[in-house]
């Protein structure tokens, strides 16, 4: 258990939020303006993807984050077009999207490619580590805040971004109202649909650089299916942190450190690999349960305490 004090060990653990927090941060935006969004999974594969081969084509960089960017709008508003605008049924137009993403990355790069399983025959741009000043040099925290890649970084700054949004500007209150209640939010002259396009182009962005970070930051290339259930994951980070990207942020700590964990169990432990590969979720599951339970309690006591 040495490992637990090793500065690598927690900047793994900083690393391995970067993808999920993104995709909570998505999955806070627009459960504050009352969407339910199954479809940010399917954005970050596809994203993923798109950064990959436009940066792969173009030799850009810039270009491929821009064109990654631009999809993962583009699919946010479809699924708004077609939940909001056609009111279809939201949860099944977020699988939609999802079997679509998961099926057409496959059908895209091996008709690119020539392989089903990644685009390592391509070389695509990566997005680069920092060393940041000053804190670089700090005993025992440099190694562990410094070094990163940007878009660990970018997940920060979204961070506090997302929490003033929401919390210290009109536009975020009037997000929040369309989330709590259209109808008193329409009396009061807000345009709900806009309001939920706009945190929809917010998820977009969000959900975008989730999925760049693991093909063009944490990995080099893009590999079928590697998103590997981080946009689900989001969906119960959101649930814990009830919306609240601070929370949001704290709680895809908690996939971090299973995460990490998993791998120096892998390394380290003799347990079963299936077992071990298992852990995070059950891990998730076990945190969920507990805050549940809190909640649950709470709100017991304060029944109590209006009844009394």
């Amino acid at each position: 258990m040495n490992y637990l004090v090793s500065p690598n060990f927690w900047f793994s653990i900083l690393a391995s939020t970067t993808p999920v927090l993104l995709a909570t941060l998505a999955a806070n935006i627009v459960s504050k303006a009352g969407i339910f969004n199954l479809a940010i999974e399917g954005t970050m594969l596809i994203c993923a993807l798109t950064g990959v081969l436009v940066s792969a084509f173009t030799k850009s960089l810039v270009l491929g984050a821009l064109a990654g960017v631009f999809i993962g709008i583009a699919i946010s508003y479809i699924l708004g077009y077609f939940a909001l605008i056609m009111k279809g049924a939201m949860n099944a137009c977020g699988v939609a999207i999802n079997l679509a993403a998961t099926g057409g990355t496959v059908f895209v790069l091996a008709t690119v490619t020539g392989s089903k399983a990644s685009s390592s025959s391509l070389v695509s741009s990566t997005f680069p580590n920092i060393a940041v000043p000053f804190i670089k040099n700090i005993p025992f925290a440099g190694s562990i805040l410094s070094g990163h890649n940007i878009i660990t970084y970018l997940a920060w700054f979204f961070t506090f971004l997302t929490w003033f949004l929401l919390y210290k500007t009109k536009l975020g209150q009037e997000i929040r109202a369309v989330g709590e209640n259209e109808e008193t939010s329409r009396s009061a002259g807000i345009n709900v649909n806009l309001m939920k396009f706009i945190s929809l182009a917010f998820c977009g962005v969000y959900s975008a650089f989730g999925g760049m970070y693991l093909s063009m930051g944490s990995l080099k290339s893009f590999t079928a299916g590697m998103v590997a259930g981080r946009g689900y994951l989001s969906l119960a980070m959101n649930s814990i942190s009830q919306g609240n990207p601070i929370l949001g942020f704290a709680s895809s700590l908690i996939y971090g450190f299973a995460e990490t964990m998993t791998v120096y169990l892998e390394l380290y432990s003799k347990l079963n690999l299936k077992l071990i590969s298992a852990f995070p979720y059950i891990f998730i599951i076990v945190v969920l349960l507990l805050v549940q339970t809190i909640k649950n309690n709470i709100k017991k006591n304060r029944k109590k305490s209006l009844q009394n």
